[in-house]
């Protein structure tokens, strides 16, 4: 039997290949609203695992799903495992997006095929911190939870001002910053000045000429949601 014809309008504020996360957003709609068409509740484990196969890997999707400060991995079956963690209402997020458009195979084929050992452990060991940190509101600590090794390097080269745009300076109010996804998105965390901050650090791209977007935003606390129109 054939579909009856549909038509969908989107409205979508999530800018593409930007490294914000647009393709999970766009998965956990879709199987959201094919739920509702079929007229069939999905479990929480289930969208995840179907989200998880369309997306390739968990963490944007169960973001997208529960919202906050999700923390996920995958277990050997395919399933999901996500724990959503509080966010500190006083900690923003600023986005510094520049004009370029990022593909994930091309931010991926910039990565090494190997990681050193130390390198592996550097990270590992700030993954920690950063969850402490902002558990006990040591925002001092993470400046230095948010040092990477394993890819900003490599990719911080695949847009002109961003490694510039990485490299900026501790300053009022600026408690973190890292590259958002795999790129080219500069994210920041910071407590206040953060119109400021933005500016200094879109600047580094537009001082190679290329145009950037500042972005001041709340933390989204909870996850998708349907209303269905009567």
């Amino acid at each position: 039997m054939d579909p009856s014809p549909l038509r969908i309008d989107v409205h979508n504020e999530l800018p593409l290949g930007r490294g914000l996360g647009s393709s999970a957003a766009a998965i956990v709609a879709g199987l959201t609203l094919s739920s509702l068409i079929c007229d069939r509740e999905l479990l929480p484990e289930t969208v995840l695992r179907y989200a998880l196969e369309l997306e390739g890997h968990a963490d944007n999707v169960a973001a997208a799903y529960y919202g906050g400060w999700v923390v996920s991995c995958v277990k050997p079956d395919g399933n999901v495992l996500a724990v959503k963690r509080p966010w500190p209402e006083d900690l923003k997020v600023i986005v510094i997006s520049p004009d370029a458009l990022l593909k994930t195979e091309e931010t991926r084929r910039a990565l090494p095929g190997t990681v050193e050992r130390a390198d592996a452990v550097h990270n590992l060991q700030r993954v920690a911190l950063f969850g402490a940190a902002l558990e006990a509101g040591a925002y001092h600590l993470i400046w230095d939870a948010m040092q990477d090794r394993m890819h900003q390097a490599h990719r911080q080269s695949l847009v002109p001002g961003l490694a510039e745009a990485l490299a900026t300076k501790p300053q009022p109010g600026l408690v973190g910053i890292a590259l958002s996804g795999s790129g080219p998105s500069v994210i920041a965390l910071a407590l206040d000045h953060l119109p400021e901050i933005g500016e200094v650090i879109a600047n580094n791209f537009r001082s190679h000429g290329m145009r950037a977007t500042v972005r001041l935003l709340e933390v989204d606390r909870e996850g998708w949601k349907a209303t269905v129109a009567k």
